[in-house]
């Protein structure tokens, strides 16, 4: 396996200043890899839409919205049933979806990178990203200070196959360590 660090940028002239800063430096072009991230949960990848059944940070939502549900449809059956059955089910109907929707918000938290895994993923921002392979450990830190330097939002480290300048396994829902972000709204 090869340690990669992954920079993300909002503009593709940015990437391309700290691809071409890292190309004067003497990397070469098999040492980098580029590609344009789709939005978290777009990629495709999943039978049913998305990219997995539930992010990391969402796998408990499913049970408090059930709760929520079950809930939130009795207490609309009780209101509604002043209304007479059709009242009845209708408070019922909408007491369920506001339970269900108010029960799965509560449980929900901010991803956290460093526990995602491929069925829960923390997935990173859209947008362009350079990865650069690493070949020797003092490296690490060089690439994100160039990555910081040139304006990206967030740099992570993984490891991942690397053959003839392409990242083989490259996979947005992997573990990653986030070594840097620009700010709290960068995911």
């Amino acid at each position: 396996m090869t340690t990669i660090v992954v920079g993300y940028f909002n503009e593709i002239n940015d990437l391309e200043a700290a691809k071409n800063s890292l190309l004067n430096e003497g990397l070469t072009s098999s040492d980098m890899a580029y590609y344009y991230l789709n939005p978290p949960g777009a990629h495709g990848l999943y039978k049913l839409g998305g990219d997995s059944f539930n992010d990391e940070g969402a796998d408990e939502a499913g049970k408090t919205a059930a709760t929520g549900a079950a809930v939130g449809g009795a207490a609309g059956l009780a209101v509604g049933s002043i209304g007479g059955p059709i009242g009845a089910l209708a408070g019922a109907g909408a007491g369920a979806y506001i339970g269900a929707l108010m029960g799965a918000l509560r449980n929900l938290e901010d991803p956290d990178p460093e526990d995602a895994t491929v069925e829960h993923p923390a997935e990173p921002p859209s947008g362009p990203l350079l990865a650069v392979r690493v070949l020797q450990p003092d490296q690490k830190t060089h690439f994100l200070d160039v990555f910081r330097t040139f304006g990206a939002v967030r740099v992570d480290l993984t490891t991942g196959q690397w053959e003839d300048g392409n990242w083989t396994d490259f996979d947005p829902r992997g573990q990653v360590l986030t070594l840097y972000r620009k700010d709290e709204t960068v995911p």
